[in-house]
């Protein structure tokens, strides 16, 4: 009788933790898809630097045909990659943002540690959705 009890009690605790894993599985996707796919620090420079040009504020066709940030954690897994790649070749080369917004707004070029933060964190986010 006494190991019955011990059998149905591992049995339930195993069926509970199942249950909080698979939970667990649901809330990190859900999390990646209400934004939270940026860092704290990326996310303060987007917000500075980019987001004014690159969402539905922005007046640019252009600049929302090219990326929207509030879709980028919508995106599929391989989109979202190939984004951040795209984000990577723009901060390396120096289009971003383009000469004439910062002849019109100083304020929007980005200072050397915020493109070192911008780099860093779609190079690690890249990384990690590849896995």
């Amino acid at each position: 009788m006494k190991i019955m009890k011990i059998s149905t009690s591992i049995l339930i605790l195993a069926i509970i933790a199942g249950f909080f894993s698979i939970q667990s599985s649901r809330v990190s996707r859900i999390i990646q898809n209400s934004g939270t796919i940026y860092s704290a620090e990326a996310k303060k420079v987007i917000d500075a630097k980019c987001y004014g040009c690159h969402s539905e504020k922005g007046q640019s066709k252009d600049a929302k045909n090219a990326l929207m940030w509030d879709n980028l954690p919508n995106l599929q897994k391989s989109r979202i990659v190939a984004t951040l790649d795209d984000i990577i070749g723009v901060l390396k080369d120096d289009s971003m943002p383009p000469e004439n917004a910062v002849k019109k707004n100083p304020e929007m070029k980005l200072l050397p540690q915020e493109k070192k933060t911008l780099l860093s964190w779609a190079e690690s986010r890249a990384d990690s959705l590849m896995k």
